[in-house]
């Protein structure tokens, strides 16, 4: 397996050496998280600003909307699994900077094409295809990337603080968002979206790594068999199988909502484009304090105990997105959103570290990309049947319907070891690969 590596002293410290600051305070982590949190901002401007050059500007209907959504997700489902077995066989670092240069690319066009007056729906949908093929590569590879970079009693820590720069991002960036599009118009945000991938490349390029492994003499399996190695894994983990199961149903509610929430707040109940942002943006406060979360309640309460309460206790709350509305019924959505995301950054967490830690390091790519695939496979599906469900019941009744997916998902982990565990089970991750 070609990959990049870390020098091995600063893989090596662990954060009983390291002074305050922790991670952020080695080079190689930093880059990683200042390219990966600045990029993150800019994403979460798109997934408002991308929506809103549809409504505003092109006048698309929610349906439209909603397969601009699925067309995001859709790489994962025509290449998800064999973007895992890519990925273990490229150098993982260059696989990452392909994948932000490509994106910036692709979404640069879209302002060039505004502001030349020949932008089109169709134009937008072959964008958001293009850009998510790129996120495909990038997602799976910066996953299996991680482990690579810091130690394994790092990786919670490293996890932890990833997931909370993305939590602070997407608070921003749907304000952001919503104020670029009043000022400047919905284009802005996806220029500026383009601008924080390149940031995001120089950054990676920044990282001091050694040498990269020559692939084994008689080069790779085929890539059939490759795929099955990462699903017999998932396969033969009963705790790995629940666990993705869950995911894959929540996030096909999750994002089948969330394809529908600027429609909803915007043309539905008359709420103004910042005003929207800014609430969808105030309910993300929720993934900030669940990341913040993650680790102590790791550590205190145990990783499995963590992510069973997380995720079941806090699935309830999004019956209260429905319930939102214009004046004072936006705190209910924003309140439901806030409750529903710190529960799902902290279940994320949890799993990441527990896949990171758990998963041999030649099968990481492989088993992360057939468990995207699943998880957000189905994103694509969940829009397409938000689409749907909007065009024959109404938006109200379609955001109803999978509020109460939603809820319902995570009740099967009770009967699961999940139930009487403390921590996740782990292995050592730097197993020898076969």
């Amino acid at each position: 397996m070609g990959s990049d590596a870390a020098p091995a002293e600063e893989r090596r410290s662990t954060s009983r050496d390291r002074p305050v600051g922790g991670l952020l305070r080695t080079r190689n982590y930093a880059l990683l998280w200042l390219g990966r949190s600045i990029s993150a901002v800019g994403s979460s401007i798109t997934t408002v600003a991308l929506p809103l050059v549809a409504v505003s500007t092109l006048h698309a209907s929610p349906a439209m909307v909603a397969l601009l959504t699925a067309a995001g997700w859709l790489p994962w489902l025509l290449i998800g699994l064999p973007a895992g077995v890519w990925v273990d066989r490229w150098p993982r670092r260059r696989t990452l900077l392909i994948a932000d240069f490509a994106s910036a690319v692709v979404l640069v066009t879209i302002p060039i094409a505004a502001w030349t007056n020949v932008l089109t729906p169709t134009m937008l949908l072959v964008a958001a295809l293009l850009a998510g093929t790129a996120g495909v590569f990038f997602d799976v590879a910066s996953n299996a990337f991680l482990p690579q970079l810091v130690s394994a009693e790092d990786l919670l820590e490293a996890t932890s603080k990833l997931q909370t720069s993305a939590s602070v991002a997407r608070v921003l960036g749907p304000g952001l968002g919503g104020l670029l599009a009043q000022a400047a118009g919905p284009v802005s945000g996806i220029l500026v979206d383009s601008v924080t991938f390149m940031v995001s490349a120089a950054c990676l390029l920044g990282l001091r790594t050694e040498p990269e492994p020559r692939p084994a003499a008689g080069g790779y399996p085929g890539m059939l068999r490759q795929v099955g190695e990462g699903l017999r894994f998932i396969i033969r983990g009963r705790l790995l199988q629940a666990i993705l199961v869950v995911a894959t149903v929540t996030n096909f509610a999750m994002l089948g909502i969330t394809a529908l929430r600027v429609v909803f707040l915007v043309r539905t109940e008359g709420v103004a484009p910042g005003t929207a942002g800014l609430v969808i943006g105030v309910g993300s406060l929720g993934s900030i304090l669940g990341a913040v979360l993650a680790s102590r309640a790791s550590r205190r309460f145990g990783s499995a105990r963590t992510y069973l309460v997380a995720t079941v206790v806090a699935a309830p709350f999004v019956l209260l997105l429905p319930l939102g509305g214009h004046g004072w019924r936006l705190a209910l959505f924003a309140v439901g959103s806030f409750v529903v995301l710190a529960g799902a950054t902290m279940s994320s967490v949890m799993t990441m570290t527990f896949r990171g830690n758990f998963v041999p390091a030649h099968l990481l790519g492989r088993v992360t990309a057939a468990s995207r695939f699943f998880v957000f496979g189905t994103v694509p599906l969940g829009a397409a049947t938000a689409g749907l469900l909007t065009s024959s019941f109404g938006i109200r009744a379609a955001m109803w319907a999978l509020a109460a997916l939603y809820v319902i998902a995570p009740l099967p982990l009770l009967a699961t070891s999940a139930r009487t565990l403390r921590d996740f089970p782990a292995q050592d991750v730097q197993d020898a690969a076969p």
